[in-house]
């Protein structure tokens, strides 16, 4: 299977359809991804729960700056096509939770840098909602929690 495909030879049909499978990606590629993403996401669940004042102040600032919104974006997208080039996986186990996280901050990267003023309109309104920072803290911790118990419990 490792055999290395020259121009003008036909391409396997086997190796083809485990590459769209995405079975080319190795188990240690979820594992190192769900390794970092899930103590980080933890922490912002943890803050979010114990500090939510201070990540409203934090939310506030940052809405306060389209360059803030446009520069998060870049490094969002940047995250998300990172993610999706070491990891296009659509299986049914966990690991096509790694795949939509990086489809998912692809997608809201490239939103950000298309429509910053946007970002910041729906963002003011989330500020005002009662109990937000709560609400997102427990997504992140259970998230961040999932992604670090699948890539360190292996």
């Amino acid at each position: 299977m490792n055999k290395r495909i020259t121009e003008g030879e036909p391409f396997p049909e086997a190796r083809l359809a485990a590459l769209v499978r995405g079975h080319h990606v190795p188990l240690a590629t979820s594992h190192a991804v769900a390794r970092l993403v899930g103590p980080i996401f933890c922490a912002m669940g943890i803050g979010m729960l114990t500090g939510p004042d201070a990540y409203q102040e934090l939310a506030r600032q940052f809405l306060g700056g389209h360059a803030f919104i446009y520069f998060s974006g870049v490094l969002i997208l940047l995250a998300g096509l990172i993610i999706l080039n070491a990891h296009h996986l659509w299986t049914a186990d966990w690991r096509v939770a790694v795949t939509l996280l990086g489809w998912v901050f692809a997608l809201t990267g490239t939103f950000r840098l298309i429509a910053p003023q946007f970002v910041a309109h729906i963002g003011g309104a989330l500020l005002l909602t009662p109990g937000f920072f709560t609400g997102a803290g427990i997504v992140f911790l259970a998230l961040g929690s999932f992604f670090t118990f699948k890539g360190y419990a292996a």
